[in-house]
């Protein structure tokens, strides 16, 4: 696994301030700076026990509206609908098949604005591997159906929608 390169780090973060009127796109306030180094990204989640399934996750921000999770997976999960969040995925290593579109097989509600299935049905598959960016908006169901080898490790950076879009 290697770091994630500065260049994208830098869209990712004006691709969330042009989306949103979050109040950490005003002036940077360098006392709530969180700073990560790769290396450490990478020693946490290769640590990180496994919550559900084949699912290990080390969350590094979680503000009022955003987040960003590292997430490694070492098997097919759930599928999943976020009514009013939109992800942002960066591939940090690895590969799988990712379904887009679609509708949820099995959908129940997990939470409020969540739902979960056990597949999608007529989305399109795409395999995704290291160094791709994936945005999918709010709304879309997506799954992780297949992982290439032994696990998929990925930056996701959740974006809620502003309330008026709700």
């Amino acid at each position: 696994m290697g770091p994630i390169p500065a260049t994208l780090r830098l869209v990712l973060a004006f691709a969330i301030c042009e989306a949103t009127a979050l109040p950490i796109c005003a002036a940077p306030n360098k006392s709530s700076v969180t700073f990560v180094p790769a290396k450490a990204v990478l020693s946490d989640i290769a640590k990180a026990p496994d919550q559900d399934r084949g699912i290990a996750l080390k969350t590094y921000l979680s503000a009022p509206g955003y987040s960003a999770t590292v997430i490694r997976r070492t098997r097919a999960g759930s599928a999943e609908v976020h009514r009013n969040v939109s992800d942002v995925w960066y591939v940090i290593d690895g590969g799988g098949t990712l379904v887009t579109d679609g509708a949820l097989v099995g959908a129940r509600e997990t939470e409020p604005g969540e739902l979960r299935g056990q597949s999608v049905s007529g989305g399109t598959a795409r395999r995704i591997a290291k160094g791709d960016l994936i945005g999918i908006p709010s709304g879309i169901p997506h799954w992780v159906s297949a992982i290439d080898g032994a696990q998929l490790v990925y930056l996701v950076v959740k974006v809620k929608a502003p309330a008026h879009a709700r």
